[in-house]
């Protein structure tokens, strides 16, 4: 059994290990940081937010912003903005 636990891989079966090591450790992060993003309050998020570099939060907004159509952000940005302002009743002249 012991010779099973330290058995030697060719170069080959050592990178796809590796590969496949890797490969796990990037689904358990992404896995990890959606469900944090969904869980954790806006105030939580945005303090986290700060710790990161600007290259860091440029990236992010990047990644983001290709990922999902900004006509709907924008929407959202609206309504959202709609629901807080006072309304305005509509100018005599």
């Amino acid at each position: 059994m012991a010779d099973q636990e330290h058995q030697r891989f060719s170069e080959p079966q050592a990178r796809a290990q590796a590969r496949g090591w890797l490969a796990r450790q990037h689904t358990d992060a992404h896995e990890l940081a959606v469900t944090l993003l969904h869980y954790v309050p806006e105030a939580d998020r945005t303090r986290a937010l700060r710790h990161l570099s600007t290259g860091e939060l440029r990236r992010l907004a990047r990644l983001l912003a290709d990922a999902t159509d900004l006509r709907q952000v924008a929407q959202a940005i609206v309504a959202d903005l709609q629901r807080h302002l006072p309304t305005q009743k509509p100018n005599g002249s």
